[in-house]
Formats: C-alpha cells, sequence, structure tokens
C-alpha cells in the first residue's frame, strides 16, 4: 500500500498550508488495486470557517467540513485522507494527532464504510501518512520531473560492484536504482541498449514488453543477438542479456502489444518506462498511462532522413513525460495521422487512397540509437537520484553535434496533461488506445 502524489498537487498543497499555525486539507484518492497505490487526485483546501480552530500545535477541522468531503469521496468512490501541516518542523504524528484522530476512526469509517481513509502530515516538504487508526507508516511517493520515494529500502547493493557509480549518486541513489522496476518497451535498436544500461547500473526488476521477433535486418542494431537470434522473440534475447549482467534479476516477459490488458496491468506495478518503439499508436498510450497512473516515462525517438543515397538530417530526441511537464501530444511529437494509418487493418490501408507509407523501413544505425538512449538513462539517474542532471526534454542534430535542451509546458487545456486531463484518475478511467491488439 503506497500514497502517491503528482509534484503539482505536493506543490500546492505546500503553499496553501504554509504558515505559522497549523492547516489542514482533504485529499481525495482513487485506489489501483493491481498496484495497491493509492493516487492522490484532489485537494480540498479547509479555508478559514472549515476550521474550528487551529495554533502553531493543533487543528480542528469543522464537522460541515468533515460531513462535506467524507460526501463527496462517497459519492465518487474515492478513499479520503486528512492532511494538516506541521509548522514547528516536527516529522512525526503528535500525541495531540493521535487523539483528535481516534476521535474521527468510528465517523470515517462510518460515512465510507467501502473506502480507505488516511492521516497525513506535511512538514517541511515531507509526508508522513498511516491509515487512520492504524499506528504504522505508508510509504509515500512525488512523481514529478524528480521523484522522491519516502520509505525504508532495504535492499543492499554489493558495493564493490557499484563502486564507481556510488561516487556519482551515492550509496542512498544506488539504493534506489537497484529497488526500482523499470519497463521497457519495445526491445529493439534503443530498447534492447536501454535494458543493458539499466541492468549494468545495478537495475534489479524488468518488465520486458514487444511482440516481436528477431529478424535478420535487426542484427546491426539490436543489442545482445547474433546471427542464431533470428526467429526467437525480442523480449527473450532482451532476457537472456540482463540476465548476463544480473544473474538474480527478475525478468517479466510479454510478448504482446502494449497495448493489452496483459501488457497495461504490468505497467501498473512498475515505477517507471522507458518508451523503445517507434509505434505513434504506443506511444500516446503510454504518454496518456505516465498521467493517469502517476508513473513517470522517458520517450526515445532517433530520425535518419536519406533521399537517393545522401543523408540529409540525423536527429533524435529523448524526453520525460510525467506531472508537471508536457505530455507527447502537448510537444508536438505525436501525429493523428500515424495513429489513423497504424490502427488500420491491410484492407483498410489498401482502400484507402490517402495511406502511402508503403511500408518502408527507415534507416537505423545503433550508434545514433545508443546516443539518444544514453542521454534518456542520465535523464532516469537525474530524476530517481541526487546526480545533479535537469535536463528533461534533449533534441540532438549528429551532423552538426549539438545537444540543445527542449522547454515546454503542458497546455492547459489538453486532455491528458492538462488542468482537465486524466492526471491521477488511475482505473477510474479506460486508457483511450488500450485493449487494440488484434484489431
Amino acid at each position: 500500500m503506497e500514497i502517491v502524489f503528482s509534484e503539482p498537487l505536493h506543490r500546492q498543497l505546500e503553499r496553501a498550508l504554509a504558515g505559522d499555525e497549523e492547516r489542514g486539507a482533504a485529499l481525495l484518492l482513487q485506489h489501483d488495486p493491481i498496484s495497491d497505490r493509492f493516487l492522490v487526485q484532489e485537494a480540498v483546501i479547509a479555508e478559514e470557517g472549515d476550521r474550528l480552530h487551529a495554533t502553531a500545535t493543533e487543528i480542528t477541522f469543522a464537522p460541515q467540513f468533515l460531513v462535506r468531503v467524507t460526501r463527496l469521496a462517497r459519492s465518487s468512490g474515492r478513499s479520503l485522507a486528512l492532511i494538516h501541516s506541521h509548522p514547528s518542523g516536527c516529522l512525526e504524528f503528535s500525541r495531540t494527532d493521535d487523539r483528535t484522530e481516534a476521535g474521527l476512526v468510528e465517523f470515517l469509517r462510518d460515512r465510507n464504510p467501502t473506502g480507505f481513509s488516511f492521516s497525513l502530515v506535511l512538514c517541511d516538504g515531507q509526508i508522513l501518512a498511516r491509515r487512520v487508526g492504524v499506528d504504522e507508516r505508508l510509504p509515500v511517493r512525488i512523481v514529478g520531473s524528480r521523484v522522491t520515494v519516502m520509505r525504508e529500502r532495504a535492499e543492499k547493493p554489493d558495493g564493490e560492484q557499484y563502486d564507481r557509480q556510488i561516487r556519482a549518486f551515492g550509496g542512498a541513489g544506488q539504493k534506489i536504482v537497484s529497488s526500482l522496476t523499470v519497463a521497457v518497451v519495445g526491445l529493439g535498436g534503443t530498447g534492447s541498449v536501454a535494458a543493458q544500461q539499466l541492468a549494468h547500473l545495478g537495475v534489479r526488476n524488468f518488465v520486458l514488453i514487444d511482440p516481436d521477433v528477431i529478424e535478420k535486418t535487426n542484427l546491426n542494431r539490436v543489442v545482445g543477438t547474433a546471427p542464431d537470434s533470428v526467429g526467437q522473440a525480442k523480449i527473450d534475447t532482451a532476457a537472456v542479456l540482463i540476465k548476463s549482467i544480473q544473474p538474480e534479476a527478475s525478468v517479466q516477459r510479454i510478448q504482446r502489444s502494449v497495448t493489452a490488458k496483459e501488457a497495461i496491468e504490468a505497467l501498473r506495478m512498475v515505477d517507471c518506462v522507458f518508451m523503445c518503439t517507434d509505434s505513434h499508436v504506443s506511444r500516446a498510450l503510454l504518454s496518456e498511462f505516465s498521467y493517469q497512473y502517476l508513473v513517470p516515462a522517458f520517450d526515445v525517438g532517433v530520425s535518419i532522413n536519406a533521399h537517393e543515397g545522401k543523408v540529409e538530417a540525423v536527429t533524435g530526441r529523448t524526453q520525460m513525460v510525467c506531472p508537471g511537464l508536457p505530455c507527447l501530444w502537448c510537444s508536438h511529437v505525436l501525429s493523428p495521422h500515424r495513429i489513423r494509418e497504424e490502427l488500420m487493418t491491410e484492407q483498410q490501408r489498401a482502400a484507402d487512397p490517402y495511406f502511402n507509407e508503403g511500408g518502408e523501413r527507415q534507416p537505423a544505425v545503433i550508434s545514433i540509437n545508443s546516443t539518444m538512449v544514453s542521454m534518456a538513462v542520465t535523464m532516469f539517474l537525474g530524476a530517481f537520484t541526487a546526480i545533479p542532471v535537469e535536463a528533461r526534454w534533449q533534441s540532438y542534430d549528429a551532423l552538426s553535434g549539438k545537444v540543445r535542451p527542449l522547454s515546454a509546458k503542458p497546455d492547459p487545456a489538453c486532455g491528458v496533461c492538462g488542468k482537465d486531463g486524466v492526471l491521477g484518475y488511475g482505473p477510474s478511467k479506460n486508457l483511450s488506445l488500450a485493449d487494440l491488439e488484434g484489431r
């Protein structure tokens, strides 16, 4: 069981609950039963009339506020959390908190018998959480351009094996990397390199998703392949590669499209996703998934433009998508036209006078792929560890050798990452392009 905040909502709470007296709010949470994560979807700030009294060490919510927010939680099928600040700087539940909470256990259970209720303390940006009436701390995760997970980590990575990178991002960073479950979607020219680098970094839990098998034309760029790999599933080749680096690694292999129910359910359990697919349908789904389930993702794209034997452009881009950063729609890297074509059957393509892709294979070179994956993996380290990497969107021009950081903001009107988008909706809303396998 874990409480998950988006970074923008966490910042909103920090601002709203700041002050010399304790201040509070009610949180409405969507429960994902597969991951057992409670996604904070909405905050209702307790304004002046919503508090009976407040001091530097105590706050009492007004009965009408509690009735209003419990009714809202029950009518929407969401769980409820009450959060208050500790301006004193004490990062612990106080005895006053214990007494106040004990008086609310029965009320909250009666008002929302099917949902969980939580009690949270916000202090200097950090959050403590527990179920109401249960003296046991729950892990809390804040997902944004940096991902903070407030919980004890049992993993003890081999210090000697990772000594050189521990010198870069510390033992705590290495423990974080070793504790993560990372999904790689697409195990071709970029995904195989990502799997290899993540295994070397110490990631021990993988979910690999790709429906395809190795073809002879893949041998020039899919890491871990040999001539006898032709015909093998790409996920199997990648799993062998990971195991050769991390013999103890756990590798879940799914030889399906990422739009399949089995694949999406597996993604709901992971800590982050590497998008290493050429498909616009897959990338649109993963972009939406990232905001809806509060799971950060790293998109990798490479393009070589060659015409009649002359290379005219070699470019790449990598981008983190997560709450607070623009989605792939706001970044203008998705094409509705391509999505439409990818969703067409062979018969529909043959009958469509506007379909002109013709299945032509695009140029692909391992060195360009590896360059962009290395940028994405470094970006991943900047998001999860203390290594001070700030860029979350980079563009590479191989012909000039220039790397440019890009910046953009989410469009407030965006249906994915905007104000009325899908942030924190979890399983209460269907993903737009899910369950399309076989169409």
